[in-house]
């Protein structure tokens, strides 16, 4: 330990002298002075120095002296342990001593280490999980890539000397291990588990299919089969759904490590969530039968929805639109001149206004009348747009202007919007559009709005509006404000050859709008899939008269797997609503129905939900010790057998690049902050103190 102050050293000289200084004028001066002092010379020299000390002390601290300090820290060599737990090692032979003997052996290997190196224990599946022992082996996947990520990352700046990995080398999650050791600074130790004996069995390895689909649509599945010392044979495939057969294929197997992708399509017939099973009829002498079959959750929407475009005079944006919204199979348009239009607007998802209200007498129709159906509407803005009534309508955007002019406005993107997200390709393109012509005025945005596009005149961001959308009571609306997309479309084709990107964009739009806000006062949000080792959740909210939220009443929820008895929840209050967590739940379909009451009426809220039977881990148990051996290979460490993971604790001492780190640290500190100067300081004047006291002189 040392001192280090930035004054010159005869500073320090200079605060003893004012010490002495102090002293003397205290004790020396007065004796003169005072001729009846009864103290004698050496108790005053005693005084004095006591008195000098402490102020020179005082004085010193004043420098603002620091304390240097070196110190030195040993660092062992970190091994990391890290052990499979997945589900796999419980479907091999070895399963059972797994359990028992092979967990004992590995608690003997750890308490040997630690005296040696800082042994840290992981077990891992689909993630890395702090508990290394007390292995159940029932992690539902295996992501051997995001365990050595996550263990370089972990131990980035500490002395890492080993990793030791006890697995099967089957991954069903995540990328190739090997891509991830390449890059490793320590080497990697393996411990090859499982059974490498390929048996008689067939199995659906995998499914490629859309998790939601359109009710009248078909959609595909793509089965990938796989079947191993079974040539020969031939497998019945089946897809079926609620106990109806749609497909069912022969498949002959022409060799003993087979794989083929069969494509099925299948009819979307019935509205809600579905299981569909695919699977393999089960064949003599296979070893397992858990990987003849999958569940596949698809969830089919009721999405047909009809769209009224209604156009004040004829215009091209008309037939732009119509393209571009007919886009999407699930939308069917119909374009009326306003003076033509007589259907119910509750017939319709949504209503598109071109240029209405209008100037033009003969054309216009009663906008707001048609609004209080509570059918959202897409509002089109242009020269012919009657701007007074439009704010009338109180839809949520209002343009005041005392001239009729046009503006040519460019898009410019707001990063700001969070309604939804238009993709990167899209938001390039739409920036290079040629500009609308855009109403002159100023633009008064409602609360409950956002821009998803703002006008750039010329080279300047107005900061107006160009593309907006709002909501209003119970339903939604979107404004462009501006005409000429005839011209979006076909720059869209003019620069990609292709008028996806402005289809995307009117889509979007048209997507959000039409759906029609919820004005339950009583809903539960939850997802209508998870995943098997998914945590399932729920969020509810309750609203007043006014829409406020509250959170007063309680909340009770009722779940029922399909076949079984329903099970009762409470959900806990947050901020100003309710939450709640099933934690895993098993896989199969549940219904489930919430209720509460408030202000004397009782309220409902029910719904579905799947959880997918994945069974990842029984598609492939045919160990992968290659490998294993490959990842300790190009890392400079070894692999041994699981009945031998002793050995791995020989092997890491015979090298010689695992030493303990002895690291130097210095540190500097204020020396006023030492509570050892203070008590100094303060013990010095308490002597002097008391011994005045003592002897009158206070």
């Amino acid at each position: 330990m040392s001192l280090i102050i930035d004054y010159p050293w005869y500073f320090i000289v200079l605060c003893l002298l004012l010490g002495v200084a102090y002293a003397a004028a205290l004790y020396w001066l007065r004796r003169r002075r005072d001729a009846g002092q009864t103290l004698s010379r050496p108790l005053a020299i005693t005084l004095s120095a006591l008195r000098a000390l402490s102020v020179a002390a005082i004085a010193f601290l004043f420098l603002a002296p620091l304390v240097k300090r070196e110190a030195s820290r040993k660092e062992k060599p970190v091994v990391v342990i890290a052990q499979d737990n997945s589900k796999s090692l419980d479907y091999c032979p070895d399963s059972a001593f797994y359990h028992t003997d092979y967990q004992q052996q590995l608690d003997r290997l750890a308490a040997d280490l630690s005296g040696d190196y800082d042994v840290q224990r992981v077990s891992f599946g689909s993630q890395i999980n702090a508990e290394g022992t007390g292995l159940t082996f029932s992690e539902p996947s295996t992501d051997i890539a995001q365990l050595v990520q996550g263990i370089a990352e972990r131990y980035y700046h500490r002395n890492i000397g080993a990793l030791v990995v006890a697995s099967d080398g089957i991954y069903n999650a995540g990328s190739n291990p090997l891509g991830a050791t390449a890059s490793l600074t320590f080497p990697v130790y393996t411990v090859a588990m499982g059974d490498t004996t390929v048996h008689r069995d067939a199995s659906i390895a995998n499914v490629r299919f859309n998790r939601v689909a359109y009710l009248g649509n078909s959609f595909p599945m793509d089965i990938t089969v796989n079947a191993n010392q079974l040539k020969g044979a031939t497998a019945t495939l089946t897809v079926s759904c609620d106990g109806r057969r749609l497909h069912s294929r022969q498949i002959a197997i022409d060799d003993e490590r087979f794989s083929a992708t069969e494509s099925v399509t299948v009819d979307a017939d019935r509205a809600g969530l579905h299981n569909y099973i695919v699977e393999i009829a089960p064949l003599g002498g296979e070893r397992s039968l858990r990987n003849n079959r999958r569940v596949v959750p698809v969830e089919v929407i009721d999405g047909h929805q009809k769209i009224a475009i209604i156009a004040a005079v004829p215009h091209p944006d008309i037939a732009a639109l119509r393209s571009a919204i007919e886009g999407n199979q699930n939308f069917e348009t119909e374009v009326f001149m306003a003076k033509d239009f007589n259907k119910n607007p509750r017939d319709y998802n949504l209503l598109v206004f071109h240029q209405l209200p209008t100037k033009v007498a003969e054309s216009n129709i009663d906008v707001a009348a048609l609004l209080k159906s509570g059918t959202p509407a897409l509002f089109v803005l242009g020269s012919q747009t009657d701007l007074a009534r439009l704010n009338n309508l109180h839809a949520g955007l209002e343009i005041h202007s005392r001239i009729e002019r046009q503006n040519e406005a460019s898009a410019l993107i707001n990063k700001n919007f969070t309604y939804f997200t238009l993709p990167d390709e899209a938001t390039r393109s739409i920036a290079q559009f040629p500009p609308l012509s855009s109403p002159f005025g100023d633009y008064k945005l409602g609360a409950n709005g956002q821009a998803l596009l703002n006008a750039r005149i010329g080279s300047v961001n107005s900061g107006l509006p160009l593309i907006a959308v709002t909501q209003q009571a119970a339903s939604r609306y979107a404004f462009i404000a501006g005409e000429g997309l005839w011209r979006w479309r076909l720059a869209d084709w003019q620069a990609n050859q292709t008028h996806a990107n402005f289809n995307t964009l009117i889509d979007k739009i048209v997507v959000f709008t039409a759906l029609r806000a919820n004005n339950e006062k009583f809903h539960i949000d939850a997802k209508n899939i998870f995943g098997q080792s998914e945590a399932v959740t729920f969020d509810a909210q309750l609203y007043n008269d006014n829409y406020e939220p509250v959170n007063i009443p309680d909340v009770e929820l009722t779940v029922r797997r399909s076949g079984e008895q329903g099970k009762s929840y409470t959900f806990n209050r947050s901020a100003t609503g309710y939450s709640l967590n099933l934690g895993i739940l098993p896989p199969g379909s549940y219904s489930y129905n919430a209720t509460t009451r408030f202000n004397g009426k009782s309220l409902t809220a029910s719904g579905s939900f799947l959880v997918e039977d994945l069974q990842l881990e029984a598609l492939n148990t045919v160990a992968d010790h290659s490998l294993l051996r490959t990842m300790a290979a190009t890392t400079g460490g070894s692999m041994v057998a699981a009945r031998e993971v002793e050995r791995i604790g020989g092997l890491l001492r015979e090298r010689d690049d695992m030493k303990t780190l002895v690291f130097s640290e210095t540190s500097y500190s204020d020396m006023l902050n030492l509570p050892l100067i203070f008590i100094i300081i303060v013990l010095l004047l308490a002597a002097e103190w008391i011994t005045r006291k003592y002897h009158g002189e206070v």
